[in-house]
């Protein structure tokens, strides 16, 4: 994963918590959270990779 895709992670991270806030479906609203989840999952991993590569 390089920046730009980092980056377009951390985007759509931001719009699965708006979305949150929308939602009156609870279905959707653990979607949502489940997919928050692995994108701050994915953008933790590139930084501790650009960490230990310091």
């Amino acid at each position: 994963m390089d920046y730009q895709e980092v980056h377009n992670e951390y985007d759509m991270l931001k719009g699965n918590i708006n979305r949150m806030f929308l939602t009156d479906d609870a279905a959707e609203l653990v979607k949502m959270y489940e997919f928050a989840q692995k994108r701050l999952e994915r953008i933790r991993d590139y930084h501790v990779k650009r960490i230990n590569n310091a």
